[in-house]
């Protein structure tokens, strides 16, 4: 994908370059999806600072059409410092995105919503671009992409982080994460990499999906919704090989030590 760069790209990134959680070349790649490909209505999943939000509601801005629906737990704004609020009001696009937060996670969310655009019992999509990053567990992101199919429209993408992450790496620092206790996985779901399983198994096997791409240094997975007959396209990003790449290796370990503190903090 040819590179875009706009000053309104720059300036966001400015607001944000020194909060997690968002790898600067994950940050541009779906800045320039989104622009290229006139994703106007976004559904993030899981936002933790809000850095993620505030690139695409940049591009939404930049688009001059469009709108962000942020999800996360209630709570979750005194998990977070800097919270979403705050990073989106200093970026100057609060305008650009609705926050909600759940009690139960995003899944409930998702149920709501396909109720809500539910007409004469067809489930109508409404959102281009999903990007799930919250638990990264089987059960609940492998249900939350079945939901999320129901309100995609034909031609968008859904995104995935912490393709590689796994409970054992998670368990040097904490116990649990997200309400699953370590102790109670086998052996085999705490070293398996639940979001590479979800994309693997559910997402690339889906009929309706035939165009992937996998950023291995940088732990994205992304799927677009596209139903074909012939065979199915898979690229791999190596973005490591970028100009960027040491960079994008310290923001990555600032972002572990990040999750460390504020994990410890909890």
């Amino acid at each position: 994908m040819e590179d875009i760069h706009t000053v309104k790209f720059h300036e966001v990134s400015h607001h944000v370059r020194d909060v997690p959680f968002i790898d600067p070349a994950n940050a541009e790649w779906v800045y320039n999806l989104i622009l290229r490909e006139r994703l106007e209505t976004i559904l993030e999943l899981g936002i933790g600072h809000g850095t993620a939000t505030c690139y695409l509601a940049a591009a939404v801005d930049e688009l001059d059409a469009g709108f962000v629906t942020a999800v996360d737990l209630a709570g979750s704004e005194t998990w977070f410092k800097p919270a979403p609020e705050e990073q989106l009001a200093k970026a100057g696009l609060s305008h650009r995105v609705e926050i909600v937060r759940m009690k139960s996670g995003y899944n409930w969310f998702l149920h709501d919503e396909i109720k809500r655009v539910t007409v004469d019992g067809v489930c109508v999509p409404r959102y281009d671009l999903c990007i799930i990053d919250g638990p990264k567990n089987w059960t609940i992101d492998g249900c939350a992409f079945f939901l999320v199919d129901k309100i995609l429209k034909p031609g968008g993408w859904v995104i995935f982080d912490d393709y590689s992450w796994t409970y054992a790496d998670a368990g040097q620092s904490r116990d649990s994460t997200d309400g699953v206790n370590h102790s109670s996985l086998s052996e085999v779901e705490r070293t398996t990499p639940h979001v590479a399983e979800i994309f693997e198994l559910l997402v690339r096997q889906h009929p309706d999906y035939s165009e992937f791409v996998l950023f291995p240094d940088s732990g994205w997975a992304a799927a677009r919704k596209l139903r074909t007959s012939g065979a199915k396209d898979y690229t791999v990003a190596y973005h490591e090989v970028r100009p960027a790449g040491v960079l994008n290796a310290v923001a990555r370990r600032a972002r572990r030590l990040h999750r460390l503190m504020r994990d410890l903090n909890r």
